[in-house]
């Protein structure tokens, strides 16, 4: 497929699992408080960002600058940045008072942290996790009781950030324009596999709608792939299976031993819903192609990898709630 090898996707999936999952133990069991000091946490972030930097100096690939190139192998720093900089909030925010100048000084520089990790994704170009990005801070601000002036601001500020990025390449308009009159290709292809799927579906691995008629079917249109060969109900099931550890999340937060731990859970969770609700309701033709993958099941080894330490670090919040 796609010119490589017929286990090659496999391969990279087992040897992601597989890396992810020493990693998420590796998270669950660190020492909480180190991770959510504001030293270790920034420090992360800052890293972060030079590795988001390093990809604007190597050659592009696929006309973007969203890959790291390593011997033998190739990181995406954007999945890091979905992991690290909810991270580096939660340890802001929770030191942020309730109200006063202080506040102002801790939401100017949540604001900056923000702002220069979406910058460097927004230019890859990689407008859907940009937005992500934002939308997760939005959403810990609220959780930390930030008053209502500033969290307008938040909210404004993410949708001019949606309105310039879709004006400013004629490719994303005319998703939005296919979007609007039903004729993009790859959701007509979509909903031709989830419909044929039945309620029992065709089978593991009988998919007839990845035979090169649905692009991409092992990144954003994966949903569409499991609808068709395990139907409604495994697909439902799916569903509920990913609301679960959704709801875990939050679960943890209400267990959390403090309130960075409680943001971190909180963010996370967040991010790792609106993820699944987003790639879903692209499959659906309920919003315009956005590219994000389906947390835990789409291929790609760099979201996969992160999206496992994030449940690292929610377990471990919960074990230490516990």
């Amino acid at each position: 497929y796609y010119g490589l090898p017929a286990w090659d996707f496999a391969y990279r999936q087992i040897m992601a699992w597989v890396i992810g999952t020493v990693l998420m133990l590796a998270f669950a069991f660190a020492p909480l408080e180190k991770l959510l000091s504001r030293p270790v946490a920034l420090g992360a972030l800052a890293v972060t960002w030079v590795l988001l930097l390093i990809p604007y100096f190597q050659p592009e690939v696929a006309q973007t600058h969203r890959w790291l190139r390593l011997p033998g192998a190739s990181l995406q720093p954007s999945a890091l940045a979905k992991v690290v900089l909810p991270l580096a909030l939660a340890s802001v925010l929770a030191e942020m008072p309730v109200r006063g100048r202080e506040q102002n000084r801790h939401l100017v520089f949540t604001g900056f942290l923000t702002m220069i990790t979406a910058a460097l994704v927004y230019f890859e170009p990689d407008l859907g996790t940009t937005l992500l990005l934002l939308g997760t801070a939005t959403a810990m601000l609220v959780v930390a009781d930030t008053r209502p002036g500033a969290l307008a601001a938040a909210f404004v500020s993410v949708l001019a950030v949606a309105v310039v990025g879709i004006l400013a390449e004629p490719y994303r308009m005319s998703r939005i324009l296919g979007f609007l009159s039903g004729t993009t290709y790859q959701v007509q292809q979509a909903l031709i596999a989830l419909g044929s799927g039945g309620l029992a579906g065709r089978g593991p691995g009988a998919s007839v709608q990845k035979l090169f008629f649905l692009p991409q079917p092992h990144t954003d249109f994966i949903f569409a792939i499991a609808g068709e060969e395990l139907g409604f109900l495994g697909a439902l099931a799916l569903l509920f299976l990913l609301a679960l550890i959704v709801a875990r999340c939050f679960v943890a937060a209400t267990r959390a031993p403090s309130r960075a731990a409680a943001l971190l859970a909180c963010g996370l969770g967040f991010e790792l819903a609106l993820q699944v609700l987003l790639n879903v309701a692209v499959c659906l033709h309920l919003s315009p192609a956005k590219g994000l993958p389906l947390p835990l099941i789409s291929a790609g080894g760099s979201d996969l990898v992160a999206n496992l330490v994030a449940l690292g670090l929610v377990l471990n919040v919960g074990k230490e709630g516990s």
